[in-house]
């Protein structure tokens, strides 16, 4: 039933106490977005969109000029008879401008004030139509109500949505917009701190990525493929990282490593760890010994912050190999006849716990042998031992030799839950 302006207060107490209870439960913005259409259509509406600015969607970062940035339809809702004749008008995703001196819409964001058109006229949907290349937007709007209203927090414009009622409703009046006010003001401050999380996440995520090698160096008698996989879009950045550095006579040092936590400051602790690994690499110390140190390095740097890693160390020479690891997950071993099994490596303890010390394990890496290393966002799922997951990568690493960018794909593919609540980062390395 229709929400009408002049409705008792009862009424529209129930009205918002709805409304609060659907709009807003989570930190995503284009849900949150969604939520608000379902309770403003049909109770206020027969149509409806919001608009976000693109940059609040990508980066969580206002645009210098809102008024004339572009903005992204995130969510739409119809009530009628023919809903894709105005899914086609108005299509949900497309990133558009809404000239300010034209269209309510964009006068609304200018002005940062509803703005109400009791009844569209001919020329008005022919200026719609105009701005949005689509003539049949010409053909649905003549007749109809309009009320476009900013979507305002902290001073700040959000974007805005806009409520249509069609010919055979009664329009918009002013006794509408404050209920519909109201209403955006609500929406507004959710979808603030779902961009501001938007925001915390980009930063995490362009440091993480800065921070990552974009592309490996070539080790002497290495074939090296890698990927790297940022959780959703609901979970924080985490801190994984990997790299492969290059040792005097032939030899190559094998790194990945997963810093506890989320966020910028896991992102930023990361740089730290793999910059602190390089310098330590160039003092060509052993595994074990290099983990020693990168666990000093890392209490100093933060004691309340503490990191996952695994180093190997690869001769070309003799092709022996050896690990040692600070509290990470043993690599997968896989040799030239296809059989894959985990490097018996004893973990000590993680970085920045103070242990006492790190074991070395040493393997056989012969030509056509090749070694995965990976942090566990790879192996674990929701409900299963982590024991199970690694046996699916031991699967999935055996057989008959394959391309590594291929392997690279197939087991992410495979591996990667429905769920994604951390990072994955793969290095495989092999012996040619």
């Amino acid at each position: 039933m229709r929400l009408k302006g002049t409705a008792g207060s009862e009424e529209r107490l129930a009205f918002f106490h709805d409304a609060n209870k659907r709009i807003g439960n989570t930190l995503d913005l284009t849900r949150t977005c969604r939520e608000f259409m379902d309770v403003a259509v049909p109770r206020l509406a027969d149509c409806g969109a919001i608009n976000v600015p693109e940059s609040i969607m990508t980066e969580g970062e206002f645009p210098a000029h809102p008024a004339a940035s572009p903005v992204r339809r995130v969510a739409t809702a119809v009530a009628t008879d023919n809903p894709w004749a105005w899914d086609t008008a108005f299509p949900i995703g497309e990133i558009v401008r809404y000239p300010g001196h034209v269209l309510p819409q964009g006068q609304a964001m200018a002005m940062r004030k509803p703005m109400l058109v009791p009844r569209l006229d001919q020329a008005a949907a022919d200026d719609s139509a105009q701005a949005f290349g689509r003539e049949i937007i010409s053909r649905l709007l003549p007749g109809c109500s309009l009320l476009a209203v900013p979507l305002l927090a902290r001073g700040d414009v959000l974007g805005f949505f806009v409520l249509t009622r069609l010919p055979h409703s009664a329009p918009f009046a002013e006794a509408d917009v404050a209920v519909v006010e109201e209403l955006a003001a609500r929406t507004a401050t959710c979808i603030d701190n779902a961009r501001l999380y938007i925001r915390e996440r980009y930063t995490a995520l362009t440091l993480q990525r800065s921070l990552l090698p974009s592309c490996l160096r070539h080790p002497p008698g290495l074939e090296v493929a890698h990927r790297y996989r940022p959780a959703s879009a609901l979970a924080a950045v985490g801190g994984d990282w990997f790299d492969a550095i290059p040792l005097p006579d032939d030899r190559t040092a094998l790194v990945v490593g997963d810093v506890m936590g989320h966020g910028v400051q896991a992102a930023a602790t990361m740089g730290q760890m793999r910059t602190a690994i390089q310098t330590l690499a160039s003092l060509d110390l052993d595994p074990g010994e290099l983990l020693a140190r990168l666990d000093h390095v890392s209490h100093r740097l933060n004691p309340d912050q503490f990191a996952t890693c695994l180093y190997a160390q690869y001769d070309r020479a003799d092709g022996a190999l050896k690990v040692a690891s600070a509290g990470h997950l043993a690599p997968v071993l896989v040799d030239p006849a296809g059989k894959a099994a985990l490097v018996p490596v004893v973990p000590g303890p993680p970085l920045g716990a103070g242990g006492d010390g790190y074991e070395i394990c040493e393997a056989a890496m012969p030509a056509g042998s090749m070694l995965a290393l990976y942090t566990d966002g790879l192996v674990e799922r929701r409900g299963h031992d982590i024991s199970e997951g690694i046996v699916t990568l031991c699967s999935l690493l055996s057989g008959a030799p394959r391309g590594m960018e291929r392997i690279c794909d197939l087991v992410v593919e495979y591996q990667r839950p429905v769920d994604e609540h951390d990072d994955i980062a793969l290095l495989l390395a092999k012996a040619v």
